[in-house]
């Protein structure tokens, strides 16, 4: 299955997502939860905590040719160096540390 949230900015797309994720992963999918946004929080929603979200940020800042992920990787690849493992068996990835995306 493969489900994407989009939509109005400060409608609870962050939280549908966190409680979506955490619920699909505690019930046997493997769930990758992609936070798109400049200014990601999914990660302390999902239940990171704020220091395990503040771990994710420092991608945000790289610049130049390091912002972009490398040509070549695979799917698993590109999981081990930029995903971040969360709570249920959920991995989080920031699509804002590939490139930075419009905010909302």
């Amino acid at each position: 299955m493969r489900l994407g949230i989009s939509g109005k900015g400060g409608v609870g797309k962050t939280t549908i997502s966190a409680v979506l994720s955490r619920t699909l992963a505690r019930n046997g999918h493997r769930v990758i939860a992609i936070d798109c946004d400049s200014d990601p929080n999914l990660g302390a929603n999902i239940g990171l905590g704020e220091e395990g979200a503040a771990k994710l940020r420092p991608f945000l800042d790289q610049s130049g040719p390091r912002r972009r992920v490398p040509e070549g990787l695979s799917p698993v690849q590109l999981l081990e160096q930029y995903g971040t493992p969360g709570p249920d068996g959920t991995t989080i990835l920031l699509g804002a540390m590939a490139e930075k995306a419009g905010s909302g």
